[in-house]
């Protein structure tokens, strides 16, 4: 072989040997390519960083809490497993997951790994709708693309996908496939748009807000607001329909701003305050009823629902009209000078405070 023909030669073989490493270094979007020959498939795979090929899933089992497991039992309902949406991963969850791995010819031990999370995700696109499409908007959410969770597809989705995949180093299609639900769930909750992925301090955030109905009390609104603007409104009551804010145990909150000081799903007060389960605390108020006169203090206050110690609702006693911790009616929405809402409502509130890494700073603001 002469000089030429072995200079032509290495230069070959170091070019194919480039080729091959660069097509070797590629991530999509979905955990493996496709061998159906479907190019609408193929064309909504979008590129990842080799970082993001690894997808380290977050291992979820019985006990665990909090938007990833809100997640999990989004897709679980999304593929015919329905669970409520609590971010509670208990017994219900557990099962699911199980009857979902035996589907998929996975060990079935009840817990989600990268193999069962692998097998939940969907790929999503303008057009989807459902349970998955529900779940991936409350988690776009979360990371501060402020969305209406209502399981379609459309544009805003579309554009919030776009702007959380730049920013994670995903290539920018609006389609959500493994690597973005793999970016979604494990990178840290509240990122903003434009910050590169990194959290950063919103100057409004997250703040809960009662509004008085002057004419009905017990149909006042509790709101979850974020950036100013309400994600979600509840019907609820305070105090027994008296409006005298200075009234203890029978006058709605005094109006203000209030500090949360704390929350739980698992309260039992006892005779104390009768509250049990899920409860958010709010610091004590100082009332004023009218100039000259003696200002009063208002304690005990929380924002809960009617329910037992673990959640759920007490047994029906006959020709009782209320029973004690079970939600019986419109007669529910009164309490001892709190916040009232529905069980269904105040868990919905928990799920979605849960996502937003319940703010340090939270406040409840009455009008």
């Amino acid at each position: 072989m002469n000089r030429s023909t072995l200079w032509a030669t290495l230069t070959t073989t170091a070019l194919a040997i480039a080729a091959f490493a660069t097509l070797g270094t590629q991530a999509p979007d979905t955990a493996t390519a496709s061998s159906s020959g479907d190019p609408a498939s193929s064309a909504a795979r979008s590129a990842a960083p080799a970082s993001r090929n690894q997808q380290q899933w977050p291992t979820l089992r019985t006990g665990a809490q909090g938007s990833a497991v809100t997640a999990l039992q989004q897709l679980l309902t999304a593929h015919g497993h329905t669970l409520t949406t609590d971010g509670a991963f208990g017994g219900l969850t557990a099962a699911a997951v199980q009857a979902f791995q035996t589907e998929q010819h996975l060990q079935a031990d009840g817990v989600a790994g990268p193999n069962t999370w692998n097998a939940l995700t969907t790929t999503l696109r303008t057009g989807s709708q459902g349970a998955a499409v529900t779940a991936l908007q409350q988690l776009l959410t979360a990371h501060g693309h402020s969305l209406t969770a209502d399981g379609a597809f459309g544009g805003r989705t579309s554009a919030a996908v776009q702007t959380f995949q730049k920013n994670q180093g995903l290539q920018a299609d609006g389609v959500a496939g493994p690597a973005t639900w793999n970016a979604l769930i494990t990178a840290p909750a509240g990122a903003r748009p434009g910050t590169g992925g990194k959290a950063k301090a919103d100057p409004t955030g997250y703040s809960l807000k009662f509004t008085k109905n002057q004419n009905h009390p017990m149909y006042s609104t509790l709101a979850l607001v974020h950036n100013g603007k309400a994600v979600k409104t509840y019907r609820a009551g305070s105090g027994m329909g008296v409006t005298n804010e200075c009234a203890s145990g029978e006058g709605w909150l005094p109006s203000g701003t209030y500090q949360v000081k704390g929350h739980e799903r698992d309260r039992n007060s006892g005779l104390q305050t009768g509250i049990k389960g899920y409860a958010i605390q709010l610091a004590d108020k100082t009332c004023t009823p009218k100039a000259g006169q003696k200002t009063v203090k208002r304690d005990a206050l929380f924002i809960h629902s009617e329910m037992l110690s673990d959640g759920t609702q007490a047994i029906d006693i006959p020709l009782m009209d209320d029973d004690y911790y079970r939600w019986d009616g419109d007669i529910d929405y009164k309490s001892w000078g709190c916040i009232k809402i529905t069980p269904t409502d105040i868990k919905d509130l928990f799920s979605r405070l849960d996502r937003a890494g319940w703010p340090k700073n939270l406040t409840l603001h009455v009008s």
